[in-house]
């Protein structure tokens, strides 16, 4: 009587590095094997994993390249006692250029004069039917054939399902994340509902930004956002993200902390020193940059207001390539006079940051400005009026202009800190009168 069959399904099928090429057909081995390349796609192992695996069960190094021949991951048998990838010449590109759907493999002979001491059998990796990568197998520890094409070949076939699986997911991932910033820009959702889908995709609301607005020619500006993105993330050294509007690149740059002016002139000077770089993507010699963005409602503002700014630019022929908003905004203020919330958000930039510092330091810069317009932009009338010494007078208009940016000497900051206040007493409960509608001809 015959005994019962039992197989342990928790051992390997077959040996690592056993396979064989039979005289007629596949062999038992080579079935073996691909069926353990399923086993471990059922297992749910990630790329890595699959490599991993597959170096074990052929016995030999193995390595995943991208299109550029760049190893993404490899894996060899402890064995071999390797600690790099052996790895492929520059000029076996050519020999890789014919793969593709039609011909799934190439078996490169060894040729010490082209840097190649040992045969490789490549696979490509197809994705959406171009080649994405590439599956490298180096001939050591028993020779390569023809036998163990089908098992690379297969191994490459599922390393290329796993990648058209990331490349979608990291398609939908960048469609999600641009219908956020969409939100975000436009202010088409609630804010806490925006933050917390932002959160989702990475995206931190509470961080301080800068919006940069960067015109393109016309249906320029999808097909170089990405390249726009990347020269932007190099210049200033931090996280960028971004979207294509119809006619601008818009992009957003993380900011350190609560930036002063130092910091937004270092973001101005690192975006005109780049200006060549960005100029030959877009198509234009100009990127308006927006005041800092604390929180999710700030964005939809600044983008209306770099838009704005770049239309009268433009309008007015300036040559401007680096184009901050907020220099320009007692003439956005001017030329946009019917629109409050224009006015509003341009005395917030103006008085906003003296604001958040007296709160932070129980100082009192906002008075003293209010009250050095109000006395004809003069130290001593202001020292009288403050009941303080002139000295801390002036002590105190330096720190405004540290925190604001706006040198206290220029008719022209006198006359922006002047309109924020008017804006500022028109919009709320004003506390004091206005300053006096002229400015003095003569300054501290």
């Amino acid at each position: 009587m015959l005994s019962p069959i039992t197989v342990d399904v928790t051992r390997p099928i077959v040996a690592p590095g056993t396979l064989r090429k039979a005289p007629d057909g596949p062999s038992h081995e080579l079935l073996a094997l691909l069926r353990e390349l399923g086993r471990a796609v059922l297992e749910g192992l990630d790329v890595e994993g699959l490599v991993d695996r597959f170096g074990t069960l052929c016995g030999r190094p193995v390595a995943l390249l991208d299109a550029d021949l760049r190893p993404r991951t490899w894996a060899a048998p402890a064995g071999l006692r390797l600690t790099a990838v052996p790895g492929l010449p520059d000029d076996v590109g050519a020999d890789l250029g014919a793969l593709g759907p039609g011909r799934p493999s190439v078996l490169l002979p060894a040729d010490r004069a082209r840097g190649l001491t040992r045969r490789h059998l490549v696979a490509a990796l197809v994705v959406e039917g171009a080649v994405a990568g590439f599956l490298d197998v180096s001939e050591m520890g028993r020779p390569l054939g023809q036998a163990d094409v089908p098992l690379v070949e297969q191994a490459a076939a599922i390393l290329s399902v796993h990648l058209l699986g990331e490349v979608r997911a990291a398609r939908s991932a960048a469609r999600t994340r641009a219908d956020v910033l969409a939100d975000l820009l436009h202010g088409s959702r609630a804010g806490d509902d925006l933050r917390r889908l932002a959160g989702h995709v990475g995206l931190d609301l509470s961080v301080h930004r800068l919006l940069v607005r960067l015109p393109t020619a016309p249906g320029r500006s999808a097909d170089c956002l990405d390249a726009v993105l990347r020269v932007l993330g190099g210049l200033v050294g931090t996280p960028v993200v971004g979207t294509a509007e119809p006619d601008a690149v818009v992009a957003l740059l993380q900011l350190p902390g609560d930036p002063g002016p130092p910091v937004l002139r270092r973001v101005h000077r690192a975006l005109a020193g780049g200006m060549d770089a960005l100029a030959e993507l877009t198509g234009s010699r100009r990127v308006v940059v927006s005041g800092v963005c604390r929180d999710a409602e700030d964005y939809p503002a600044a983008l209306a207001e770099t838009g704005d700014v770049e239309g009268i630019v433009a309008a007015l022929g300036g040559h401007m390539e680096v184009v901050p908003v907020t220099e320009l905004t007692t003439l956005r203020l001017v030329v946009n006079g019917d629109r409050a919330d224009v006015a509003v958000r341009f005395a917030e930039q103006c008085i906003g940051p003296l604001r958040r510092s007296d709160e932070n330091t129980g100082g009192d810069l906002v008075e003293t400005l209010r009250s050095y317009l109000a006395a004809g932009a003069q130290v001593r009338a202001t020292a009288k009026a403050l009941g303080v010494h002139e000295n801390t007078v002036r002590y105190r208009l330096g720190r405004i202009e540290h925190v604001t940016g706006l040198d206290m000497r220029r008719f022209d900051a006198l006359l922006a800190a002047q309109l924020a206040f008017q804006v500022a007493g028109l919009a709320t409960e004003p506390r004091q009168p206005s300053p006096p509608s002229s400015l003095p001809e003569e300054t501290r």
